[in-house]
């Protein structure tokens, strides 16, 4: 895909400031797309502005909270109005669980990560919807970050898997529904990632321990650094679907990216 191929074009990126979503976003930025990000670290947003200086015309950075419908509605709204369209939506805001099976989930675990994960994707998938029927002409991508989680039931805990799997629901009625529009839907569904922020959740703890151990007996082999899926892989993927046609050869489609871990 060359420099000026996505002239043009706008995209939003949740959870960008950082990690996976900020690779995401640089890439898009690379290839010469209007990006603009949400996320809730103010020191990453800090940080992301300024690496981003050069960008300015061309980037949009805000804080947004991803469960707050109004915060998410402004944004989208400030969004159209820089850049003139919405072309394409990437939900890649998450947080995971402690590995908790249902028995031993706290409900205030259950409610953060059923918030972030699942509603917040509905928020803004919402938003964007909406926005890319009311311009001319209509049409656009929204592509959820999914996980081995969203097809396998012990990945993760109970709330991060069923947060996962409703993601996919939520895709593939998108697609059904909005795909006659020339709005498409699609899931990439990651495997395991060295490098990017979700793993900070592992240093925060208590993890529940018996669940972890669960989780590498049900899913053997993960080796970092040769299994994990590179950041910039999964940016490439999001690049692919900015081609319309290719989106909507794959609307409601689920793609798995992870190296075959766990094995087929």
């Amino acid at each position: 895909m060359n420099q000026q191929s996505l002239a043009g074009k706008s995209v939003v990126v949740t959870g960008a400031a950082g990690g996976l979503g900020k690779v995401i976003a640089t890439a898009f930025l690379d290839a010469g797309a209007n990006v603009a990000v949400c996320d809730v670290n103010e020191d990453r947003l800090s940080q992301a502005r300024a690496d981003w200086e050069g960008f300015s015309t061309r980037v949009l950075v805000c804080k947004v909270n991803v469960t707050k419908s109004e915060e998410v509605q402004r944004f989208f709204d400030d969004v159209v109005a820089k850049f003139g369209r919405l072309d394409m939506l990437i939900n890649n805001a998450g947080v995971m669980d402690a590995f908790d099976p249902v028995g031993s989930t706290a409900e205030s675990m259950w409610d953060r990560v059923i918030s972030i994960n699942l509603t917040g994707t509905f928020i803004c998938t919402k938003a964007a919807v909406t926005a890319m029927e009311a311009q001319s002409p209509s049409g656009g991508v929204v592509i959820s970050i999914g996980s081995v989680a969203s097809y396998r039931g012990v990945n993760a805990g109970a709330a991060y898997t069923v947060s996962k799997h409703g993601m996919l629901g939520l895709m593939r009625n998108t697609a059904g529904y909005y795909g006659e529009k020339g709005i498409f839907s699609l899931a990439l569904l990651l495997g395991g990632m060295d490098d990017t922020h979700i793993s900070e959740s592992f240093l925060n703890g208590p993890f529940n321990q018996e669940g972890m151990m669960k989780i590498g007996a049900v899913n053997p082999g993960y080796v970092p650094g040769k299994t994990n899926i590179p950041l910039t892989d999964v940016a490439k993927y999001c690049l692919f679907f900015s081609d319309t046609n290719l989106a909507a050869a794959s609307n409601g489609a689920a793609i798995t990216v992870n190296k075959n871990w766990p094995e087929a």
